[in-house]
């Protein structure tokens, strides 16, 4: 009766998660095809130059990116750094940047470049240990006026990186909002003359600026998404190597057939995605929801008897499936996640051997949390799963009334490297423990096994 249930049930499972991303599917080509306007740069669009120096610059840039007004785009790093060199500031302006007294010949260079590169502005910033022995980020604002600036003042950065960007914003914040374009559609309403009772029903001219009042109109509250910003990325790609390992052994072994298995070290390749289709809405629920998906196959892998010949040995892992997107705070993230992992372990044994290797087949219902937190310049990120086999594969067919249990973690660190772009180190575990009713007189006896798999990931992610 077991196998029949198990089968009914996957097939269950299966069709309830391709139903709903058949919908989020077509929620998604609805989103690009309806509103287009929504998902496009506004035209009147000014740029800004974001560059830092010193320690920590990649960091410290990426935070003050966070909170840039999206009518407002970001000259790429290359070109102005370039263009700063062409305007003969060939080494960092350190600490003359910050003497009144000696900088004028550094301010005019900066505003050469930023000129060059047709930016509105310069949030130039030096990012140093002062003569207090504290660190901090200097930061100035230059544009095509000479006279005083807009920005000229010190921020710290030894706090946590919530506060550091806190104050940042605090300190630019009040410059962004006067350079940055409003959206269009507060453009449109000055045009045909809504500003008078239409503000004050809206929630006023401060609303509008903060990207809320424009929720409530037909964007769906697209103004609100920030770009490669992972609390609300419309999507985000990683593709890494992976080093694998796989465990399996009985526990209270009475048979000499049952034969134990390890290897370590083994290279993969990895790739996952997820996509929120509704991300750039403001329907609740929706727009936290996305699609995930992973790929993971170990490459060249073979297995060995002893000083036996070398066999063909499949390792593939899969995972489809659900996660609600949860914003803690400013920066933090909770996630709920649901769906469906294929795990596959198959030796290509000979018949002598095949009714002795651990072969598996893993059809599995995983649910479980995952959370990133911010920690100093990088984020930490850790996960649980429960997994419920719904089939498990040939090592178990030989036992009587085998039951089956799976749970798994992951942990790693996430480190920002450009805009939108991280370096990502994960290690990921996945333990099987199970237990068996055998009889006297059974070709294979014991009392249960376990079976435990352990990936280390060094990969790459692009952030949407």
């Amino acid at each position: 009766m077991r196998k029949p249930t198990r089968t009914t049930t996957l097939f269950v499972s299966m069709s309830l998660c391709g139903r709903i991303l058949l919908g989020l599917s077509a929620a998604t080509v609805a989103t690009f095809a309806i509103e287009p306007v929504t998902l496009a740069a506004p035209k009147a669009s000014k740029s800004i130059v974001v560059h830092i120096e010193g320690p920590n610059a990649a960091a410290i840039r990426e935070d003050i990116l966070s909170f840039i007004p999206e009518t407002l785009e970001v000259v790429d790093r290359g070109d102005f750094s370039k263009a700063l060199k062409g305007a003969g500031q060939t080494k960092p302006a350190g600490d003359t940047l910050l003497s009144k007294a000696q900088r004028k010949k550094v301010l005019d260079r900066i505003r050469k470049a930023g000129k060059a590169v047709n930016a509105e502005g310069v949030i130039y910033g030096v990012s140093r240990t002062n003569k207090k022995k504290k660190k901090e980020v200097h930061l100035v604002y230059v544009d095509e006026n000479a006279g005083d600036l807009a920005v000229d003042d010190a921020v710290p950065t030894a706090g946590s990186r919530d506060d550091r960007k806190k104050a940042l914003e605090e300190l630019l914040g009040p410059t962004l909002a006067q350079i940055a374009p409003p959206p269009p559609e507060e453009e449109k309403a000055s045009e045909d003359g809504e500003g008078g009772e239409g503000d004050d029903a809206g929630g006023g001219d401060g609303e509008a600026k903060d990207g809320e009042g424009d929720d409530a109109g037909g964007d769906g509250g697209g103004g609100k998404r920030k770009r490669n910003d992972i609390n609300s990325a419309l999507f985000s790609v990683e593709l890494g190597v992976e080093f694998v390992g796989r465990w399996f052994d009985y526990s209270d072994p009475r048979t000499n057939n049952l034969r134990p298995y390890s290897v370590f070290g083994q290279p993969a390749l990895s790739i996952a995605g997820e996509v929120y289709p509704l991300a750039s809405t403001d329907i609740p629920v929706l727009k936290g929801l996305g699609i995930t998906a992973g790929f993971a196959r170990a490459l060249g892998l073979n297995s060995a008897v002893g000083d036996g010949d070398p066999i063909s040995t499949t390792y593939q892992r899969i995972n489809l499936g659900l996660r609600e997107r949860l914003s803690i705070g400013e920066a933090s993230q909770l996630g709920i996640n649901a769906g469906l992992r294929f795990v596959t372990f198959d030796i290509e044994a000979p018949a002598a051997l095949a009714a002795t290797v651990p072969n598996v087949s893993y059809t599995l219902f995983r649910a479980g949390l995952d959370g990133r937190f911010p920690l100093g310049s990088v984020a930490l990120g850790l996960g649980a799963d429960y997994l419920m086999p719904l089939s498990s594969g040939p090592v178990y067919e030989r036992f009587k009334g085998p039951s089956v249990q799976g749970i798994g973690a992951t942990a790693g660190v996430m480190i920002p490297i450009a805009t939108g772009i991280e370096g990502r180190v994960l290690v990921e575990y996945a333990r099987f423990f199970s237990s068996f009713q055998p009889e006297q007189g059974d070709a294979y006896i014991a009392g249960g096994a376990i079976d435990q798999y352990l990936g280390l990931r060094l990969a790459g992610a692009y952030v949407h």
